[in-house]
C-alpha cells in the first residue's frame, strides 16, 4: 500500500503521493498529500461504469418531474452570467426537465445523456435534441455553444479533466460553464465521514472542494467567475448530527464488545465468538436507519425554522453542494 500511495499522481495538482483514507463499497479512496483532493483508485473502466449505470443506478422519473421550480431556478441563476441567452448544452441531461425549462426561457438547447431510457424520454416527451452518448463522443462542432451546464455529473465521470477540456473546446470565447458537485469539505462530510450520503463509490469517484474544483477548472483553461456552497439535496445540519451520533455510538459499542474479558483474555461477542469478528448487527443497524427516517421530517422542520441562522453557514462553505461558474476566456 505504501508503494501505491507514493506512486499516485493527483488529477488536480500533479503531485505524487496520496494517503489511503477509507475503503467504501469495496473501493479505496485516497487523499492527495499536497492539495487534499480526494479520489477513488483504481478508477473503474468506462465499460465498468456503463454496466453499473445500466444495471444498478437510476433516479426515478417522478423525482425529476417534481423539481420543475428548482430546474428553472438553476437556469435563472446561470443567466446572471449569460443574460443574452444563446445556445446551451447540458451534460447529463437525464429526462430533459432542465433543458425544457431553459428552452421556455429562450435558449436553444441540446444535451447528452448516457441512459438510453432517459435520453429517449427527453426526445419523445419534450422534443429535445438529447444524444445518448458520452460528451467525448457527442457530435458537436468546436465553439458552437454559448453556455453549458453539468449538474452533479462531473464526479461520476471516468476522467473529469478530459470532460473539462472538451467543454472548453465546445464553448465560444466568453461562453459560460456551470457546475454543481457534492462538497467534500462541507459540514456534513466532515462530521459524518464515511456515512456522508455522497461518499458512495462507484457512483461518485472524485470528491471536490471549494479549493480543488476551481483549480482543476483553471488547469483546463477556464476563468473562474464564482465559487459558492449551498445545501443542495443533502441532509440538513441536524440530520447530519444524528447520523454522526449513530456512528459514534456504534464505534463505542464495538470497542466495549472487544474489551469484554473472557477466560482466555480475548474479547467476545454475545455468542462467544472473538469480538474482532463482531459484525454490525443487522437488527441494530435497521433500527437506527428506521429512527433516522422517522426523524427526517422533524429535523427538516427545525432546519426551516432556523434557516436565517443556518443558510449563511451553508453559503460560507459548509453546504453539501458546491456551485462553480467559469467561462472560456475571450482572448
Amino acid at each position: 500500500m505504501k508503494q501505491l500511495e507514493r506512486s499516485l499522481k493527483c488529477l488536480v495538482c500533479d503531485a505524487m503521493g496520496a494517503r489511503h483514507i477509507i475503503t467504501q463499497n469495496g473501493h479505496r479512496v485516497f487523499r492527495c498529500a499536497t492539495c487534499g483532493f480526494q479520489f477513488v483508485h483504481p478508477t473503474p473502466t468506462p465499460a465498468d461504469l456503463a454496466r453499473y449505470y445500466d444495471q444498478g443506478y437510476a433516479v426515478p422519473l417522478e423525482r425529476y418531474s417534481r423539481n420543475k421550480p428548482r430546474n428553472e431556478g438553476h437556469i435563472v441563476d446561470l443567466e446572471r452570467w449569460r443574460p443574452q441567452r444563446g445556445r446551451l448544452l447540458e451534460i447529463g441531461a437525464s429526462y430533459g426537465h432542465s433543458l425544457a425549462a431553459a428552452r421556455s426561457r429562450g435558449w436553444q438547447v441540446a444535451g447528452v445523456e448516457l441512459s438510453p431510457t432517459a435520453a429517449r424520454y427527453a426526445r419523445e416527451h419534450f422534443g429535445l435534441a438529447v444524444f445518448t452518448a458520452d460528451l467525448l463522443d457527442a457530435p458537436f462542432a468546436a465553439g458552437c455553444f454559448d453556455a453549458a451546464i453539468m449538474w452533479h455529473v462531473l464526479e461520476h465521470t471516468h476522467n473529469p479533466a478530459a470532460q473539462l477540456n472538451q467543454l472548453l473546446a465546445l464553448l465560444r470565447p466568453g461562453g459560460v460553464l456551470g457546475l454543481r458537485v457534492p462538497n467534500v469539505a462541507s459540514f456534513g462530510a466532515r462530521l459524518v465521514g464515511r456515512s456522508w450520503v455522497w461518499m458512495n463509490p462507484p457512483a461518485h469517484l472524485w470528491y471536490f472542494s471549494p479549493t480543488t474544483l476551481p483549480r482543476l477548472l483553471a488547469r483546463a483553461g477556464f476563468e473562474i467567475l464564482e465559487v459558492a456552497t449551498l445545501r443542495g439535496d443533502g441532509n440538513n445540519f441536524y440530520q447530519h448530527a444524528l447520523i454522526a451520533l449513530g456512528a459514534r455510538l456504534n464505534t463505542l459499542r464495538r470497542r466495549l464488545v472487544r474489551s469484554r474479558p473472557t477466560s482466555d483474555g480475548l474479547g467476545t461477542t454475545d455468542n462467544g465468538q472473538p469480538a474482532i469478528h463482531d459484525p454490525n448487527p443487522p437488527a441494530l443497524e435497521h433500527a437506527w436507519l428506521g429512527l433516522l427516517a422517522r426523524a427526517q421530517p422533524f429535523t427538516e422542520s427545525l432546519a426551516r425554522a432556523t434557516r436565517p441562522l443556518v443558510e449563511p453557514l451553508e453559503r460560507a462553505g459548509w453546504g453539501d453542494e458546491l456551485l462553480c461558474y467559469a467561462r472560456r476566456p475571450c482572448a
